[in-house]
């Protein structure tokens, strides 16, 4: 696992800065060969090579640190190929969440690092947070990019949004975000989020990763998710859903009255919004899908006790729930297309947040220092 980050600003930011008026020599200084020699000109060439030196000194000696500090307080989890996919857990696990998937890319957080696992190779990679930062949020991952903020301190109102190719392995600061109100999502290079500049001022905006153009989306709080060309968010716990596509146009509402209770997650692809909602009186959750442009509405499950998700890829709603007793789970499955309900996989321990994509069911259970995650090709 490659333990130096790269992408601009990577361990340049430890160069020790150049000491005041520093040059060549002095003009008036004296050549050797006593009273009356010939005055030496200053070499600015020789000034520029010496700065030059102590600045790619400073900077190697700066990675390095890094390099140094990650060695000894870095523990990656163990990523273990099982007969129906990948577990990955022990080692030194802070609390997994955040979980991401999109074709073979997971990423996670644990604790205050993001991690990716290749899942083609099981090759495991540390993302962040970068030199001088402590704190990280939930990345997302689209079908090139990945994308999370960094902060020195959760209640940081100088967050920055960072990126990652994990085709070139090129890591970057992509925008400043301010103070987090929301966790990033992304589709192809479009990523959004709900942050403030200013306290108490959130808005809804984001940035195209490639170029680093920002959006604005709403000047408003609410929790977005993208598809293509399309933004939709909660505007609270409960909802409702507001959609606005990023071309222009005015905002519409999507399912406004919602199902009652406290959203559990949402999930956008395509045009179909797919949601879990607990019941008003907190029992048992439900799970539908709608389609952002007319409302239409299906029930995908309901009277689901300890809902996890869902997630949704455009094909397969996947979500966590309790098999009759609070300490086994088990990930469930239904493909919006047609058919029953079915099961993935069987947890002994609680299941708090689920992912699919392709294929491929993902999921994190138990809690804290004892997470792990697991893999899993969906049934055909």
């Amino acid at each position: 696992m490659p333990d130096e980050l790269t992408g601009p600003g990577a361990g340049a930011l430890h160069a020790p800065p150049l000491a005041d008026g520093f040059s060549g020599g002095s003009p008036n200084a004296v050549a050797s060969g006593g009273p009356g020699a010939a005055q030496r000109r200053p070499s600015w060439l020789r000034a520029f090579l010496a700065s030059l030196l102590v600045l790619v000194a400073g900077t190697t000696l700066g990675a390095a640190g890094v390099r140094i500090e990650r060695a000894s307080s870095i523990h990656p989890p163990a990523v273990t190929e099982t007969s129906a996919g990948w577990r990955i857990g022990g080692g030194h696990v802070r609390g997994f969440s955040g979980l991401a998937l999109n074709g073979p890319r997971l990423l996670w957080q644990n604790g205050p690092s993001i991690e990716y696992v290749d899942l083609e190779s099981g090759k495991l990679r540390l993302l962040g947070p970068g030199p001088g930062m402590r704190a990280t949020w939930a990345p997302a991952v689209g079908e090139r990019y990945a994308i999370w903020f960094e902060a020195e301190r959760t209640e940081s109102l100088a967050a920055q949004a960072v990126a990652y190719d994990t085709q070139s392995g090129r890591r970057w600061t992509v925008a400043d975000v301010g103070s987090v109100y929301s966790y990033p999502s992304l589709s192809g290079d479009t990523a959004v989020w709900c942050s403030a500049t200013r306290i108490g001022e959130p808005r809804i905006g984001g940035v195209r990763i490639a170029a680093g153009t920002p959006l604005d989306v709403a000047a408003e709080y609410g929790t977005p998710v993208v598809s293509d060309g399309l933004v939709v968010w909660a505007r609270g716990a409960s909802g409702p859903f507001t959609a606005r596509e990023l071309s222009g146009g005015s905002p519409w509402p999507v399912v406004p009255g919602g199902l009652g209770g406290e959203l559990t997650s949402f999930a956008l692809a395509g045009r179909t919004l797919v949601w879990g909602q607990l019941a008003s009186s907190g029992g048992p959750g439900t799970v539908a899908a709608a389609s952002v442009d007319d409302g239409k509405t299906q029930v995908v499950v309901t009277g689901v006790a300890g809902l996890a998700g869902p997630a949704f890829d455009g094909v397969t709603v996947v979500w966590a729930e309790q098999a009759g007793d609070a300490a086994t789970y088990r990930v469930m499955g239904r493909r919006l297309g047609g058919g029953p309900a079915f099961a993935i996989a069987s947890v002994a321990a609680p299941v708090t947040e689920v992912a699919v994509s392709g294929g491929t069911a993902a999921w994190i259970a138990g809690g804290g220092a004892a997470s792990w995650i697991e893999t899993k090709e969906l049934p055909r």
